[in-house]
């Protein structure tokens, strides 16, 4: 080697070092059947979440934040940017698999994960997949850009494993029937801290869709000592458990946090926490004098309003966010600030902006579909169904917001029937192999916009 090459190789060197530093790494967290009814920040008087309320304090809370009301739809959403109609994941995935029906999500549709790794991330999942069968379709998720994997094993062998305590586990491709005394959750976390400590000269992304706090309802192993105390006499057996649960998925959330400072990451990583959907039936939250049962599977506030806190510290503002954000919207946004264009169809918003604090495009509408043809629209006073009941949203307190009665039918026929045809577009999307060929659709969040002045 020449004595001009030695300072050209550490100034290649340097470049690449300063290129992983400055891309911000990212955390996404979204947990299991949580609305945001049962997190302290968003006014629950019962449980406790200090982690995720310091959180809060410390970036950007979401008051609007929107998902499906079911598992599968919106895991196919957050990673493909495209509604659920769209991709073809309308339904849950059946108990055990059919297989007559697609048991995988397609290998076309490009995920979250492909394009950070195609921009140079290196890229981890762990926890809850429940997107296809691992034992059929082995490829996942490795072929949707995640370069390593941590992930419950839903069904094996036509069999359902636990899903807490002696998890069935796909770890980089390797299946493992793993003892009793193996919590599931702590198990993910531990491998995504693990993940992030292997990769902290980054940048990485690390996602962990948890399995916390769906059912059943356990008690975790650390709160086995107090299970019965610290909460009102009157608090139901179901509601402890899962007051456990929340609180116990709180401190890996927390666990995580203070990782990312200790290897000095935490000002250069962007960690968001959302849900799935919302709470499950089973249960009802407290938020002051208001009693509220879970509405998963329901398409209202209780089963599509979902937590929603982003924090990079030094860059997004502490505060309150009021403007619409789906899970669909995540890539667009999250690749925004990480400087990584999108290039190819999608239905999702940028709204980096809304993180930031500042003026932008914000989200005007959006659509939701459920198994069984149920469809809505919304837009910031009104939220019209496919069955003709409209909804005046504009609220502001928890108690208007879930507690609608829909509207005389006669009122505001203009804005009725404004949102009619937006939601007539929606409706005739309903493509199981995505060929993206019944509307057109671009980067920019105003693709069904675009198709109805087409019609016009």
């Amino acid at each position: 080697m020449t004595s001009l090459s030695i300072p050209l190789a550490s100034l290649i060197l340097l470049s690449v070092n300063l290129w992983a530093q400055q891309k911000p790494n990212i955390l996404l967290i979204m947990a299991d059947d949580l609305g945001a009814e049962n997190l302290a920040c968003y006014g629950n008087t019962v449980y406790s979440t200090p982690n995720l309320d310091r959180m809060a304090a410390e970036g950007a809370r979401f008051e609007n934040a929107f998902s499906t009301p079911v598992c599968t739809s919106t895991r196919a959403m957050i990673l493909t940017s495209l509604y659920p109609n769209r991709s073809g994941f309308l339904e849950r995935l059946d108990s055990p698999l059919d297989p007559e029906k697609t048991n995988r999500l397609p290998l076309h549709l490009k995920t979250f994960g492909q394009v950070f790794q195609e921009a140079g991330y290196k890229t981890a999942i762990a926890g809850k997949w429940h997107l296809g069968d691992f034992q059929t379709h082995p490829d996942q998720p490795n072929s949707h850009g995640f370069e390593e994997h941590c992930l419950w094993v839903q069904y094996w062998d036509g069999k359902r494993p636990s899903r807490y305590y002696g998890p069935h586990i796909i770890e980089n491709g390797h299946y493992t029937a793993h003892p009793e005394e193996v919590f599931g959750p702590d198990y993910y976390s531990d491998f995504l801290i693990d993940f992030m400590e292997r990769n902290q000269d980054g940048p990485f992304l690390a996602y962990f869709p948890m399995n916390l706090i769906h059912g059943p309802l356990i008690v975790p192993p650390k709160y086995k000592a107090f299970a019965e105390s610290k909460y009102p006499d009157d608090l139901g057996k179901n509601e402890r458990k899962a007051g456990h649960m929340t609180t116990y998925m709180d401190a890996i959330v927390g666990k995580m946090l203070d990782k990312l400072k200790e290897l000095g990451l935490d000002e250069n990583t962007l960690v968001i926490f959302t849900g799935d959907n919302g709470t499950g039936g089973n249960l009802t939250s407290r938020l002051g004098d208001l009693h509220l049962r879970g509405g998963k599977r329901t398409m209202n506030e209780a089963g599509t309003r979902v937590p929603f806190i982003a924090r990079w510290l030094g860059k997004i503002p502490p505060g309150t966010r009021n403007p619409f954000f789906t899970l669909m919207d995540v890539m667009p946004t999250i690749a925004s600030i990480a400087d990584i264009p999108i290039t190819h169809e999608i239905d999702g918003q940028n709204l980096a902006h809304n993180f930031l604090d500042k003026s932008g495009k914000d989200r005007e509408q959006f659509f939701m579909a459920f198994e069984g043809g149920v469809y809505f629209v919304r837009d910031h006073r009104f939220r019209l169904h496919e069955d003709g009941r409209l909804y005046d949203v504009s609220v502001s307190t928890n108690k208007t917001r879930y507690n609608m009665n829909p509207l005389d039918p006669k009122l505001h026929p203009e804005s009725r029937h404004e949102l009619q045809k937006h939601l007539n577009t929606y409706m005739e999307i309903h493509q199981t192999d995505t060929s993206y060929s019944i509307v057109p659709f671009g980067t920019n969040g105003d693709n069904f916009k675009n198709a109805q002045d087409q019609k016009k």
